[in-house]
């Protein structure tokens, strides 16, 4: 599958290398320029891939090609590691469920301060979900490790803790 001269493959490696443009165009283009694709190419690729992926009659065969793709972008840039700890993962998704809101505490404190204040972009916090949310979430998944499952509810309920402040011994 491609778009002129930018396959779908190329696209999610874009992508991967722009997840932190925040959607200036002109540092989009300079990325795409650095891997040999022109600004007209590359805007043409993003429109159509967009388009592609919110059409139904496409039934997300598009999006489910490139998740992959992406993901395997994104381990590549940061060297196959993990793109943080489990122990941050558990830190910050326990402050998104446990936080309140100070002006109202009958609310969760929204989840975008809570990854800016945990030093995340969005875009780098759905990267590090969709690294860890397999290895953790079930045995549905095929890297799902019960050990980690086990260490992250072991840390998610140290973290709880923390956050409500309550004192175990």
């Amino acid at each position: 599958m491609s778009e002129g001269n930018v396959t779908l493959e190329k696209y999610a490696e874009l992508c991967a290398l722009m997840a932190d443009t925040g959607g200036d165009i002109e540092k989009e283009n300079q990325i795409a320029l650095s891997k040999g694709i022109n600004p007209e190419d590359w805007k043409e690729a993003k429109e159509y891939y967009t388009a592609k992926m919110q059409d139904p009659s496409d039934m997300g065969n598009t999006a489910m090609a490139f998740m992959p793709l992406f993901q395997a972008a994104q381990a590549n840039i940061r060297g196959g590691g993990e793109p943080g700890s489990l122990e941050m993962y558990a830190r910050v998704h326990a402050e998104m469920i446990h936080r309140k809101d100070p002006v109202d505490p009958s609310n969760k404190l929204d989840h975008m301060i809570v990854i800016e204040e945990n030093g995340f972009t969005h875009a780098k916090w759905l990267e590090m979900e969709s690294y860890w949310t397999p290895k953790i979430g079930s045995d549905e998944f095929p890297e799902f490790d019960p050990e980690l499952a086990l260490k992250f509810r072991e840390l998610i309920q140290m973290e709880a803790d923390r956050i409500n402040g309550i004192v175990r011994e």
